[in-house]
C-alpha cells in the first residue's frame, strides 16, 4: 500500500482512513485483493474526532471479522432505506471506528518492537487462513519461537484478545457464512471449522451466537 509516497507492506485485515483528494494504491502481496472499502460524508468527522481516530493512520484490529460484517449490514440498510436507515447506517460506521481505536489502544500497552509485531501479524494471519486446524497454544508460539505463556501474554496485548478466543471467532465466522449458504450440512459445518465434535461445535456457536445452527441457518437463509 502506498502511504504518504511510501510502499508499505501491512498485515491482513489492515483499514486505514484515505483524507479526502489522497493518491490511493493498493495491491496484494501474494494472491488476489480482497477489500472492503466505503466513501464516508463530510459528517464523518464528528465521528474521527469523538473517538480520537486518525485519518491516514493504518489501523490492525485483533479481529476484523466485524469490518466486514458491519459494513455489509451498513450497505444493505443503504440498499434498502426506510425510516432511520441513516441513523443506523451511522451507528454501524461509529461502531467500526470506535472498535479500531479500542484495538489499536489496547495494542500499545506494552511496548512492542515493530519486528514482535510483524512477526505476531504473520503468525496469526497463518493461523486465520488454517483456522481448520487443531491448534494449541504450544504449536502457536512455535511460530514465533517463543514459550507458550510469553506468546499468550504478547498475543494478547498486540490483539487485544487471547489467541483461543481469537481462532473461535474466527471458526464461528466461517461457520456462520458456510450454515446460511446451506451447502452442507450442520455435521459438515462442524467439521469444516475444526471440530471433531458436533456437539461440542453447536455448544461453542450457541454461546457465540445466542442461536443454535439450526436456528441460525433458518432465521438468516434468504
Amino acid at each position: 500500500m502506498d502511504i504518504e509516497g511510501e510502499d508499505k507492506k501491512l498485515p491482513v485485515g489492515s483499514c486505514i482512513c484515505f483524507p479526502p483528494g489522497s493518491y490511493q494504491y493498493i495491491k496484494a502481496a501474494k494472491g488476489g485483493l480482497i477489500h472492503d472499502w466505503m466513501h464516508l460524508s463530510a459528517d464523518f468527522k464528528k465521528i474521527a474526532l469523538k473517538y480520537g481516530f486518525i485519518p491516514g493512520k493504518v489501523y490492525t484490529p485483533y479481529n476484523d471479522g466485524f469490518v466486514t460484517e458491519l459494513m455489509q449490514s451498513a450497505e444493505l440498510e443503504k440498499m434498502n432505506a426506510s425510516e432511520f436507515s441513516e441513523d443506523i447506517c451511522e451507528m454501524k460506521v461509529s461502531e467500526i471506528i470506535a472498535r479500531l481505536v479500542r484495538a489499536d489502544k489496547n495494542s500499545h500497552t506494552e511496548n512492542i518492537s515493530p519486528d514482535v509485531n510483524s512477526a505476531f501479524s504473520e503468525a496469526r494471519a497463518l493461523i486465520h487462513l488454517e483456522y481448520r486446524k487443531p491448534w494449541e497454544i504450544e504449536q502457536m508460539a512455535e511460530l514465533v519461537h517463543l514459550s507458550p505463556s510469553r506468546f499468550f501474554s504478547l498475543y494478547k496485548s498486540i490483539f487485544g484478545i487471547s489467541p483461543k478466543s481469537d481462532l473461535l471467532n474466527v471458526r464461528m465466522e466461517h461457520a456462520k457464512n458456510m450454515l446460511v449458504d446451506g451447502k452442507l450440512s450442520v455435521k459438515e459445518v462442524s467439521e469444516m471449522t475444526g471440530y471433531t465434535n458436533i456437539y461440542h461445535f453447536i455448544r461453542s456457536f450457541k454461546a457465540h451466537t445466542g442461536k443454535t445452527p439450526g436456528k441460525y441457518r433458518k432465521s438468516n437463509s434468504i
